[in-house]
């Protein structure tokens, strides 16, 4: 944690971009500090609360459109690769095409509100070749929300924004009941919508 602040506050937005590509590249780096510590700096009149925003969201996409690219060029072959031994290999990467054709957009979108899984849905969405243009518009959609809150509530809380950090199994159980509720309505809307 102490890496991520000394390279905020030397860097500046630069750092905020590096660190949340690579959030999204599933490097371990959590969002809650990179854009908790942000907001902070905006209280502190370092960082100005939109263009944190605009950065913060950007390098989200683009670490999550590499995370996707690393899933279709090589996830593919490496699940078939260990898979094969088995004889499901193929089946289960029809399978999961098929999911994600039925289920992929309101799994990307939620999966980005959920803490832990928001970086790693990317992989799965790349290695089952989900429409890339759809895939970013989603991603916007559920990043923004997120890049704004964590912003926000790190510029509200000021010198003490590690409560964050405190909280994050309430914001991650906030996320997940708000993740469920779109993703019933979803569920409800796609059956009424296939009879």
């Amino acid at each position: 944690m102490e890496f991520i602040i000394s390279f905020l506050s030397e860097w500046g937005y630069l750092a905020l971009f590096i660190c949340m590509v690579l959030e999204n590249m599933n490097i371990p780096i959590p969002s809650e500090i990179i854009l908790g510590f942000a907001g902070f700096l905006v209280s502190q009149d370092i960082f100005s609360f939109w263009p944190t925003v605009i950065i913060g969201t950007a390098a989200g996409i683009t670490g999550s459109v590499v995370s996707y690219y690393m899933g279709a060029r090589g996830g593919r072959d490496m699940i078939l690769k260990h898979t094969a031994k088995g004889g499901l290999g193929a089946r289960k990467m029809i399978a999961a095409k098929d999911w994600f054709e039925n289920y992929g957009a309101i799994a990307v979108f939620t999966g980005r509100l959920l803490p832990g899984v928001r970086t790693f849905i990317s992989l799965p969405a790349g290695i089952a070749q989900f429409p890339l243009p759809e895939f970013i518009i989603l991603t916007i959609l559920g990043t923004l929300p997120w890049t704004i809150f964590l912003v926000y509530v790190g510029s509200e809380l000021g010198h003490n924004w590690t409560m964050i950090l405190d909280y994050k199994l309430e914001i991650a159980a906030v996320c997940a009941a708000i993740s469920a509720c779109i993703g019933l309505a979803y569920y409800i809307y796609h059956k009424r919508k296939s009879k």
